[in-house]
């Protein structure tokens, strides 16, 4: 491992200084445990610009005790002098931003190019901030980290990046996300949030990217056909979630929907075991998580037939146009009608799930890592 063993590698943890974790919060987590878990003689200084949310891994070294209340200032003015006091030979940046004047080599993860592809599902403070510096940080990184091969093929295309400095590490489900057998769990998370009956999940923070306003629309015509599982929203109330409240009292959909909004990570496997499908109809994705984390739970998956979806679903899945509400309805139809549907894509995505992994991960990101180091 030459350059980089028994060394400190700078780790940028600032999607963990939030209780409630996003996609990236959760790249960035179990990225790390990862990296830990493989005791290979290597340390992480956490990088962030203030206190983490929750226990800090075993194995690193915590940042400094900071409160900066302006990430992009700490990012660009504070945290460069940092990294010339602590002479990391490496810096790893986990959420699409790094200083455009760093003092040590660093890499970038970018999860997608949705700021530029669907600029319009994102709010200006987003877009300035982050357009305003994502070219720059992706010309001086040594290596840029996409999470599948449509993220990559987007960064090289937006950003006019080298195709070869982008490297694809897929992510993968957390080990957690497994068929649950032990009937007393499921049992706990059935009676705390009232799932006795039958339902559909949506897992995803509430914006427009995640599509929902279609999903509400091909539910409803689930329920004019006689269909009568519920509809469970799971996560964080994001930017115009207001137009999905909307949606579900036009179409007077209020008694059979549910939204939990974020949900613990301890729960959420139970979650998916009970489901009875999974409905995840985004419009674009670098990477969309939920699809496996519902596969690893052996949970049927509808889901997108564009971006990273179809790559990370595979044949496991059934796939929609998600800007036809109609071929989302027809697809959960489907699905719900068959029970033998249903059990080829349980197993199906079992397999799927399988060959995903964050021990994989972290092997790539490490060999990506001395490659950086070493040259």
């Amino acid at each position: 491992m030459n350059g980089l063993k028994n060394g400190v590698v700078g780790y940028e943890a600032t999607s963990l200084e939030v209780a409630g974790r996003s996609g990236v919060g959760q790249y960035t987590a179990r990225l790390l445990e990862a990296l830990i878990e493989r005791a290979d003689g290597w340390s992480y200084r956490l990088l962030s610009s203030r206190r983490l949310c929750g226990a800090v891994p075993r194995g690193v070294l915590q940042p400094a005790d900071l409160r900066f209340p302006n990430k992009t200032v700490w990012m660009q003015v504070i945290l460069p002098m940092m990294l010339s006091r602590l002479r990391l030979p490496l810096c790893h940046f986990t959420n699409f931003l790094a200083p455009l004047k760093s003092p040590c080599p660093y890499l970038v993860t970018i999860h997608d190019m949705s700021l530029y592809t669907h600029a319009e599902m994102h709010t200006r403070k987003s877009l300035w901030s982050v357009r305003s510096l994502l070219p720059g940080v992706a010309k001086r990184a040594d290596a840029i980290v996409a999470v599948s091969e449509s993220a990559r093929r987007d960064i090289v295309s937006v950003l006019k990046v080298p195709a070869d400095k982008v490297r694809v590490i897929h992510e993968a489900a957390g080990e957690e996300y497994r068929p649950i057998e032990c009937r007393g769990d499921l049992e706990r998370v059935t009676n705390a949030y009232e799932l006795q009956d039958p339902f559909i999940l949506s897992v995803g923070t509430i914006e427009p990217r995640k599509n929902l306003e279609r999903l509400l629309a091909a539910y409803s015509d689930l329920r004019q056909a006689g269909r009568r599982e519920k509809l469970l929203l799971v996560g964080q109330l994001g930017w115009k979630y207001h137009g999905v409240l909307r949606e579900i009292d036009r179409l007077a959909l209020r008694n059979c929907i549910r939204i939990l909004g974020y949900v613990p990570d301890a729960d959420l496997p139970a979650i998916y075991n009970l489901a009875s499908v999974l409905a995840f109809p985004s419009l674009y994705e670098g990477f969309g998580l939920p699809v496996l984390e519902a596969m690893a739970c052996g949970t049927p998956v509808l889901t997108s037939n564009c971006s990273s979806l179809p790559e990370i679903a595979g044949d496991a899945a059934v796939l929609v146009d998600p800007r036809s509400h109609d071929s989302i309805f027809e697809g959960l139809r489907r699905m719900l009608i068959d029970p033998g549907l249903r059990e080829h894509l349980r197993a199906a995505g079992l397999r799927r799930a399988a060959q995903f992994s964050w021990a994989k991960a972290a092997a790539e990101t490490t060999q990506l890592y001395e490659s950086a180091i070493c040259g």
